[in-house]
């Protein structure tokens, strides 16, 4: 025996699953079944939305992937990068442009019989060496060198006759080319923080510069 329901609309009792009561003609079926085609329309909106959220979680991804990509990439451009030192030992060599400088020795004297320095003062002597690592031609100038001491002074070269025989000149290098002279300044005996400064050119803003003790 088939199950009876009542009518939504006048409440007698007729069989179930009856689309329509026999008793008032109310049709007994939900909105969705008597619907098909617009139920149908909503099923496939639901599905477009439910897909495209999915997708733009997805593309959120993919950026985020991309934006460790990007990072990793910088990081490793960075380590990449050589490190510049403020100050230099002697026997490293430097490169500024195209010159190649290094301080080879430096050696100390208290002048000669008629060649003395002031009194408290001594001559330092630094051994340098330029090397040519262009194409194109470079000068060299003993006055592209000066020296610092503990106190903050920087001086030239000083004016002594006891390094004549190896003194710096000046000039031209063509590529490859290579010169090593020498330097005297007068700096306070026993001055243990002399740096010997290089800028290639009076119209440089960039310089090296090597620790001597």
């Amino acid at each position: 025996m088939s199950k009876m329901v009542n009518c939504k609309a006048c409440g007698k009792e007729i069989a179930k699953g009856v689309n329509k009561c026999v008793h008032c003609g109310k049709d007994q079926r939900n909105f969705f079944a008597k619907h098909k085609v617009i139920t149908g329309i909503l099923v496939v909106v639901v599905i477009g939305i439910i897909g495209s959220t999915a997708g733009g979680k997805k593309d959120d991804t993919a950026k985020v992937a991309d934006n460790n990509k990007t990072t990793t990439t910088a990081t490793a451009k960075v380590a990449e990068t050589p490190v510049v030192k403020d100050v230099y030992a002697i026997g490293e060599a430097v490169k500024l442009k195209d010159a190649v400088v290094t301080v080879t020795k430096v050696e100390k004297s208290n002048g000669g019989e008629y060649d003395k320095p002031k009194d408290g003062m001594e001559f330092v002597i630094a051994t340098v060496s330029i090397k040519n690592s262009g194409t194109s031609e470079i000068s060299y100038n003993p006055f592209d060198f000066k020296m610092q001491n503990s106190k903050g002074q920087i001086t030239d070269e000083g004016f002594t006759t006891i390094n004549t025989d190896s003194a710096l000149a000046s000039g031209n290098l063509a590529s490859n080319g290579e010169i090593t002279g020498t330097m005297a300044f007068e700096q306070p005996k026993n001055d243990t923080a002399l740096i010997l400064k290089y800028k290639g050119s009076m119209f440089s803003n960039k310089e090296i510069k090597f620790k001597l003790n």
